[in-house]
């Protein structure tokens, strides 16, 4: 049977923020049922809609543009389909965008390498933009960064470093507010709160680290030196 494939842009943000990445299919799962979208579902004993999301958000970080592509078993008007899955989402989660895609195309999670974030936290000593701008050079510079993980396995120094490809900050008012751009993929990457807290640390900088406010502000595909979103690219699926 011949489906329908729709890749859809959204924003994951104030309450919504909170919804865990599998409670997040659910949501969505929901949503497509009360909206009348005909999902299409996987063959076997325990069948389940086909609903693939783009690299997962830790519960508390907000996303201003995530991706997910629905299977549909049968043809829908895609400004039809949008308008009435908006009406059953949650505050929080609004669409932005959506697309018809080439059912062969690569799914999300094997084409998103990039991510960039924005990062708030407070100061808890007075610090010059200098000083800012100096350990965020050094930090930079480093070539070796290493971070303790905690798995089943026990405790795990991951080394941190080449997983950033960009990192500014600037004071305003009594806080700073870090950009940041980081590698994601199948192979693994860092998590923003890792970042600062080793800056914090290296560097010896005032940073208060237990309220981060910490949103995505995108996901994309690095292809040929370009950031592309992955609604521009149906060449992916070839």
């Amino acid at each position: 049977m011949r489906t329908l494939r729709i890749r859809i842009a959204y924003t994951k943000v104030e309450e919504a923020k909170y919804i865990a990445h599998l409670d997040l299919s659910r949501v969505f799962e929901r949503a497509c049922r009360r909206a009348g979208i005909p999902l299409a579902y996987s063959q076997g004993f325990n069948p389940h809609p086909k609903i693939a999301f783009g690299s997962a958000l830790a519960v508390g970080v907000e996303g201003e543009q995530e991706y997910v592509d629905l299977e549909l078993e049968k043809e829908m008007d895609l400004k039809e389909l949008l308008g009435s899955l908006q009406e059953q989402l949650p505050k929080g989660i609004r669409l932005l965008e959506g697309r018809q895609i080439n059912p062969k195309a690569r799914a999300l999670m094997a084409v998103l390498n990039g991510a960039t974030y924005q990062i708030r936290t407070s100061l808890t000593l007075p610090l010059t933009e200098e000083k800012l701008q100096k350990a965020i050079n050094d930090w930079m510079d480093r070539s070796y960064i290493p971070y303790i993980r905690y798995n089943k396995k026990g405790r795990v120094e991951k080394d941190i470093r080449p997983w950033v490809k960009e990192l500014k900050g600037k004071i305003k008012d009594h806080e700073v507010i870090f950009d940041l751009e980081v590698e994601i993929g199948n192979q693994g990457s860092v998590r923003p709160e890792e970042v600062i807290a080793s800056l914090k640390k290296l560097e010896e900088l005032p940073l208060e680290m237990e309220f981060l406010r910490i949103r995505r502000t995108g996901i994309f595909v690095s292809y040929e030196g370009k950031k592309v979103s992955p609604l521009e690219q149906e060449a992916f699926g070839k």
